[in-house]
């Protein structure tokens, strides 16, 4: 079907807002953005009447890149590390395009109803995913069922959603000089490693022929 001319200039507002919020920083006012996008402020706010609503709708975009079947469908239909690995690679690869977003979303407060509302049904949706993932391998044989302990299950889950949801804080803060790709298997390095206590012999065959993929990687 074919898209009204009103939902194609939204669509175009938020790609090209989340273009230049990449580069520029989340701080800008919304006059700001429209002016270096070339519309009027009404064009935005026609749509989107608030920053807060602007970045409700990129996160939108940021779910439905998320979302798509590609991403996810290679770990679903063959759990193993390598297939993590791809997963992980392609999330980052997302979450990179959307940097903006994941910023705002860090540094939005409870005093922001509607935004924090979303950010909190969002993450509600998703916090069990890490878990069925590690049950996945250790069905497949790839982790050792001691990492289904619920000390251990609950230690894993707060390293590796903090590894996956905070690089771009580290990435921004402190290795802002380095291109993306270059980091990239640095960060990927450090995500699966939160595997490394669990892995199975035939886990740590794959883990180690994924860290010197890596280690390759960043030396060309």
């Amino acid at each position: 079907m074919k898209k009204s001319k009103g939902k194609r200039t939204r669509e175009n507002i938020l790609l090209d807002s989340r273009k230049i919020l990449n580069e520029t920083g989340v701080f800008l006012t919304l006059r700001e953005l429209s002016k270096i996008i070339g519309i009027t402020i009404g064009g935005i706010t026609n749509y989107f009447p608030t920053k807060d609503h602007l970045f409700m709708g990129l996160a939108e975009v940021y779910e439905k890149e998320l979302s798509a079947p590609e991403i996810s469908e290679p770990f679903k239909n063959d759990p193993s590390l390598y297939s993590m690995h791809t997963l992980l690679s392609n999330i980052m690869d997302i979450q990179f395009a959307n940097r903006s977003t994941i910023r705002f979303i860090s540094i939005a407060s409870q005093s922001q109803k509607t935004l924090f509302e979303k950010v909190t049904e969002t993450w509600n949706s998703r916090k069990e995913r890490p878990i069925a993932m590690v049950e996945a391998l250790v069905h497949k044989g790839f982790l050792l069922d001691s990492i289904l302990d619920e000390f251990h299950l609950r230690v894993f889950r707060f390293q590796f959603i903090n590894t996956l949801t905070t690089w771009i804080s580290s990435y921004s803060l402190y290795d802002f000089d380095i291109p993306y790709n270059q980091m990239k298997p640095i960060y990927l390095a450090g995500m699966l490693n939160t595997f490394e206590p669990f892995l199975s012999p035939k886990g740590e065959t794959q883990y180690r022929e994924i860290l010197k993929q890596l280690t390759e990687n960043l030396e060309n």
